[in-house]
């Protein structure tokens, strides 16, 4: 199942744009990328599914419990 699950880096990535978009208005650059409204969903997405396998597989649950805050972070 780990070959199917979001690397760590993509979780953190997905937490970051949920994170600076807020309430989900408008478009960011973050890490040179441009987001979106769909950019939020399709992370908000990508999230609910490391937070269910997570559940199941311990070890993916640490390495994702691993990942810092990102509700501080800005663009």
């Amino acid at each position: 199942n780990r070959v199917f699950s979001p690397s760590v880096e993509d979780v953190a990535h997905a937490r970051r744009v949920i994170a600076a978009m807020g309430d989900g208005t408008g478009a960011l650059m973050i890490d040179g990328k441009m987001e979106d409204d769909a950019s939020v969903k399709q992370c908000q997405v990508m999230v609910a599914l490391a937070e269910e396998l997570a559940a199941i597989d311990p070890a993916l649950k640490e390495q994702y419990d691993a990942i810092p805050d990102q509700s501080e972070v800005t663009a």
